[in-house]
């Protein structure tokens, strides 16, 4: 049975003038800074309340929908919820979570959690992530959430849920089945909405206990040590805290209030009420002193321009600044929404106090180098009670005026005209000696290629053809004869051409190695087959230019002592490849192996000695040449020798 005493007119609740440009703006809630900002979640964005103004946050969080459910402040973070996202905006980023219908964002010991038409979220770092419990409370609609007698209490469209954890709980006990909407707690005790037409409270029993029955309740609040019952369509109902008596009703007809339908209801810091209907925002102020308002440090300007990389208010270390860095500005905000008027200020950087004023912006300009420590406070006009904010920074000296430069300075110029000598000396010493290191190269290159010239043509595959030539001059097959005889001019041609040149094209190159190779062909005893093929990234081969007969000796050695020591058919294939700036080659033959055919060899014969040679003049050809020889394995049998080498593209365009 509830008790109602007579409706006494209420008049002290005033509208917000501010907010009279953004009357088709719905409020959804309501919250509060640290700083004393009152931050309103609405129908079309985030606005912020300092008392006086009202500030239109566009944060561009979606063009689709500005519909804010509900806000959080903890710190200089907001975290704002939406029908389908999650925002959080710091001072220099927006980051976006997905997350369907927010409706309670929820702190306990500095961790974040959601709840949302998903279940329960937790928020970690710049992650999201779903809390698992159990199926039915996972796949509910989480209306509100706290912490009670060491439990948490969740508020559900399946009912009122306790945990005795939200992470891995070991414990989950539905209380109630239900469309529980809003938790409140006063003191040690803890009312529950359920249904949005019934207040319920949890005994320590766990059990629910009716209290008070109300159409389309939107939410309850403990404002004043009162219980304010706010409804969609029948104004507040004001109740006793500690029994729950009905002591008066507060809508259109009694009150200042345009509209039975209230939207929220919040008491701030300083025990000012607000009440939000559906088209106003409506203010009671605390009528008693408030002692001393906040003081932040809104903005920080370095040579104009705003500092995002640091948390001005919580900034606990000394900003560093460069010599050129002393212009600065500081933007002070100082809030109280019971008497915002009555602000002032005052700051010093060195000796003294500045005046108290209203001046929220302190300039200095072109500093000298040094140590500094900004000092404000503010406080209400007459009053003693004070707050204050310190911000340390240091502004480096000038490198030509630090004592160690100048003396730096005088030491060098003494050094710098005593190595004169010492420098032309040692440049002379150093030019001859790479003079000498040049000559040195340029003898062993000379060297080389004196060697390879020699090595060019086997004697032994000589006195073969020719042999090779006189038998098929007793024989009748002139065909073979004059065909032979072309391809071994062609190759001595073109030994001797290349012999007098540092470099030929890979074309002539090829065609040199075609003619060897068939002319070895026709020779051997050994029949074997090859391939020569080329992958130049669309290069011309006769672009590209390639020290004379760099590849013949690997061939030569492939045929002499793998595939005719193997008694399979031989086969050679040589790839010319561009990689990379590189000219890459490879020859690859199926013969016994190189380290195999080096134990069957008892000396060093024309072979081996052109391979060296060969490997040599690649290396020194430039330091970013490379050439590896390997075998070919499969487990344990050999396959064949693979040579590589790579040696810096030119081209001669």
């Amino acid at each position: 049975m509830f008790i109602f005493k007579t409706n006494a007119q209420e008049n002290s609740f005033q509208k917000v003038e501010a907010f009279k440009e953004f009357r088709n703006y719905k409020i959804n809630e309501i919250t509060q800074d640290k700083f004393y900002n009152i931050w309103l979640a609405t129908s079309k964005g985030v606005l912020k309340f300092d008392g006086v103004s009202i500030t239109n946050f566009d944060f561009k969080i979606e063009a689709s929908s500005q519909n804010i459910q509900t806000i959080f402040s903890k710190n200089d973070t907001l975290f704002i919820g939406k029908n389908k996202s999650l925002h959080l905006k710091t001072r220099n980023k927006l980051l976006t979570f997905d997350a369907k219908n927010v409706h309670k964002i929820f702190e306990y010991q500095n961790q974040i959690f959601i709840g949302s038409n998903q279940g329960m979220l937790y928020f970690d770092k710049d992650f999201l992530q779903p809390l698992k419990t159990t199926y039915n409370l996972d796949f509910s609609f989480i209306n509100d959430i706290t912490f009670f007698n060491n439990k948490f209490i969740v508020a559900s469209n399946s009912g009122l849920w306790i945990l005795d954890s939200l992470f891995q709980p070991k414990e989950i006990n539905l209380i109630s089945k239900g469309n529980y909407s809003s938790l409140l707690i006063n003191s040690d005790k803890l009312f529950v909405v359920k249904n949005k037409s019934e207040i319920e409270a949890l005994n320590v029993e766990n059990k629910l206990v009716k209290k008070y029955s109300k159409n389309e309740i939107t939410h309850i609040s403990l404002i004043n040590d009162k219980i304010y019952v706010a409804s969609k369509n029948d104004g507040i109902d004001i109740l006793n805290s500690d029994d729950f008596i009905f002591e008066k009703r507060m809508n259109k007809y009694n009150s200042n209030l345009n509209s039975n339908t209230i939207q929220s209801v919040f008491e701030d810091v300083e025990k000012n009420i607000f009440i939000a209907t559906n088209n106003e925002l409506y203010i009671k102020k605390n009528t008693s002193i408030v002692k001393k308002p906040t003081l932040a440090i809104a903005d920080i300007a370095v040579n104009y321009v705003a500092i995002d990389s640091i948390n001005v208010n919580s900034y606990n270390k000394v900003l560093q600044l460069k010599p050129n860095q002393n212009n600065i500005s500081f933007l002070l905000q100082s809030v109280s929404i019971s008497n915002p008027e009555n602000i002032e200020f005052r700051y010093k950087l060195d000796n003294s106090f500045s005046p108290w004023n209203k001046n929220q912006q302190v300039n200095f300009a072109s500093l000298k180098p040094g140590n500094y420590e900004f000092i404000t406070e503010s406080r209400f006009k007459n009053s003693t009670e004070t707050t204050t904010k310190i911000f340390s920074f240091y502004i480096e000296k000038p490198i030509y005026k630090e004592v160690w430069f100048l003396l730096l300075c005088g030491v060098v110029l003494c050094l710098i005209f005593a190595g004169i000598v010492d420098l032309y000396i040692r440049n002379s010493h150093k030019k001859n000696q790479e003079k000498i290191e040049a000559l040195k190269l340029e003898n062993h290159l000379l060297s080389l290629e004196q060697k390879a010239l020699q090595l060019q043509m086997n004697p032994h595959f000589i006195f073969n053809v020719l042999n090779g030539i006189k038998a098929l001059g007793n024989s009748e097959n002139k065909k073979e004869f004059n065909k032979i005889i072309s391809q071994f001019s062609i190759l001595l041609r073109s030994v001797l051409n290349n012999s007098r040149r540092t470099e030929v094209s890979l074309k002539e190159e090829i065609e040199t190695l075609e003619n060897y190779l068939s002319l070895e062909q026709t020779m051997s005893s050994k029949k074997f087959s090859f391939l020569i093929e080329t992958a130049l990234n669309n290069i011309d081969s006769e672009e590209i230019l390639i020290p004379p007969m760099l590849v013949q000796p690997f061939v030569e050695n492939a045929i002499k002592h793998g595939i005719q020591q193997n008694s399979s058919k031989g086969k050679i294939n040589i790839i010319f490849k561009v990689k990379h700036r590189f000219l890459e080659c490879f020859v690859v033959d199926n013969g016994i192996g190189i380290y195999q055919s080096q134990k069957n060899k008892t000396t060093k014969n024309h072979t081996s000695v052109a391979l060296e040679v060969t490997q040599e003049r690649i290396e020194n050809s430039s330091k970013f040449s490379a050439f590896s020889v390997e075998e070919i394995k499969e487990k344990d049998t050999i396959l064949g020798t693979k040579i590589w080498f790579k040696i810096p593209l030119k081209t001669d365009y």
